[in-house]
Order: structure tokens, then sequence, then C-alpha cells
């Protein structure tokens, strides 16, 4: 699981991206729909609203767990992710020589389906700053417990360390279009732009950091947009338990609330194997200076302390269930 606070919440979760296939990508506050009026927060909207931020904006719209959590990247070590293995597929496949084009060519994946590759590779054995994979995936199932149709670009930015040994830091830029990711019955589609780091330079430690001006997406009837976002997540597997911890910013655009808030964590989140966070803090804003800090109590409840008026006054305190923050799906 990466970039999202544990595994159990990740079950609703854990499907890349976005949009349907009728929204486009943009850049930062070029094209696409304007920004939002600021959210009026309420009594009876804040759950809602810290809801959809903690477990959407935090998380990314779900683009951590699909990308990092092994899907794409393999942030977890494993070798079969998309992109690490579409690069391996491609040069033994291809016998790409360096800064040599290739494709396109079909590659079949692991379990099912098929990739159709493109693009430029520096080396048929690592990853080096300016690489680029164009991926058209067919009902591909790699192994990594979702099946991926549509297209994506990969850019690498910057690479150092090993690749064939799982132990590297590596820059990337992605661009999808039209990407859907199905898992089970939860289907998520989209479009958009994301500049992600993956560092797995010391052993049983991922961190993975994702930045954007903007990321559109929809699962079923539910739409958000986030805006000038930046979230990291860290698991540390040296101990007995797994250690995750989620921190972020920036502005989400909600399905179940009207209008935009922006949203810091305060203190990052903090779980231990596969229960949701037993500390950690965000604090959320809407109109004038309206605040919700949602402050985890335990890994089964979170607690708001509501400003109204923006007065940095606590006007009321509720407590939600854990269990009640998710993501898209």
């Amino acid at each position: 699981m990466k970039l999202s606070l544990s595994p159990r919440w990740r079950d609703s979760a854990l499907a890349l991206a976005v949009l349907s296939a009728g929204l486009s990508a943009c850049g930062g506050g070029g094209g696409g729909s304007p920004p939002a009026s600021p959210a009026v927060i309420n009594s009876g909207n804040a759950a809602a609203i810290t809801q959809e931020v903690v477990g959407v904006g935090l998380g990314a719209g779900a683009f951590g767990d699909a990308i990092g959590g092994g899907g794409i990247l393999s942030a977890d070590g494993g070798s079969n992710a998309l992109a690490l293995g579409t690069m391996r597929r491609t040069t033994a496949a291809q016998r790409v020589q360096p800064s040599a084009r290739f494709g396109p060519t079909v590659s079949e994946c692991l379990v099912s389906g098929s990739l159709v590759l493109s693009g430029s590779l520096n080396s048929d054995v690592t990853l080096t700053r300016g690489d680029r994979i164009d991926v058209d995936a067919n009902g591909c199932d790699d192994g990594a417990g979702a099946v991926y149709d549509g297209g994506m670009t990969i850019v690498v930015t910057s690479f150092s360390g090993d690749i064939l040994r799982d132990q590297y830091l590596l820059g990337a830029d992605f661009t999808l279009a039209g990407f859907t990711v199905t898992e089970g019955n939860e289907t998520t589609i989209g479009d958009g732009a994301v500049e992600l780091e993956l560092d797995l330079t010391e052993p049983l430690v991922s961190e993975i950091t994702m930045a954007g001006p903007r990321l559109d997406f929809r699962s079923g009837s539910d739409a958000w947009i986030l805006r000038d976002f930046a979230v990291s997540v860290v698991e540390d597997s040296r101990g007995v338990n797994l250690l995750t911890r989620s921190a972020g910013t920036g502005t989400l655009e909600g399905s179940g609330f009207e209008g935009a808030v922006d949203f810091v964590t305060v203190l990052p989140f903090v779980a231990t194997g596969d229960d949701y966070p037993a500390s950690g803090e965000v604090l959320i804003t809407g109109a004038s200076g309206a605040t919700i800090r949602a402050t985890a109590l335990n890994p089964a409840t979170l607690q708001l302390a509501i400003d109204l008026d923006g007065d940095s006054v606590v006007d009321e305190t509720q407590q939600i269930p854990w269990s009640s923050v998710v993501g898209p799906g």
C-alpha cells in the first residue's frame, strides 16, 4: 500500500486514477474548469469534507496506490510492476540498443491482456534521464491486483541506483490518457499528469512523493478535482509491524460537498500494520477562514474540531469512525 493510510483503507481506494474518458487533463491554471469557490463549512458537511480530504486528497486520488503501490512502479520492491516490467520485457523482446527507439510492439501481461509498447531507452539494463515509455494497455493484468486499460506515458526525469535489485531513487513524469483501472467491481478512469519520486535506497523502507497542478478523476457517480497538491508516504518495514507515515497539502473540490477546501497536514498520519492511523492531524480551510482540524484519536476514531466563522475558536466538536473515510470506488 502506498499513498493511503493503511491496507484496510486501501480496500475501497485502491484503483488508479481518475476521470472519465470524456474529461481531459490540464496543466496548472490553464485549461479545464476554473477553480471552485471556497466551500462553506458547517455542522452538516464537516464530516463529509473531512472524509474526502483524508481519503481522496491525502491519497492523491488513489494514484499513489496504483502507481506506487505495486501496480505501476512497484514501491514494494516487486519486479512485476507495470513500468518496470514493461522496461524489462521491452528490452528483452526488442534488444534495445542505447538511445534507440523501439516499438510499437505487443507485450503479453503476466496474467492476461496485453500492452502495446513504444518509446526510447538509453540503456538495456537500467533507466536514465530522458527515457520514455508509451504504453497502451488492453485489459492488462500484471498480477498486481488490478486490470489496466488505456494510454500512459512515462518519462524518466532522474534515476540512480540498481533497478535490477529494486534499490534506487527514481523521478518520473506520468501522463495518463483515458487510463482505466478495474479492481473487482470498481472502475476508475481518468486523464492527468503527475510528477513522482520513488525512493527505495534504504532496504525495507520506501518513500513515494507525488505532486502536480491538477488531477481530475471519477469513480461511478463520484468526481473530484485535486489542485496544486503534494503528498508523500513513507513505509517502514524494518520493525515487527509495518509503519506508514502520510502527509500532504493541496486543494480539493469534492463529490460530497459544494466548493473547494484547502488542506495541510499539521502532523503526519501514522498507522501500524493494517490499522488505521492512531496519530496525525490535518487542517482543512474553507470560506471566510472557517476550519476543520481533524485529529486521529486512535485507530478507530477521528475527532473534528470545527471553527465555523474563522475566529480561531472551536464552535463544535464531532467524532467520526475511520471506517467512514474512503476514496474512489
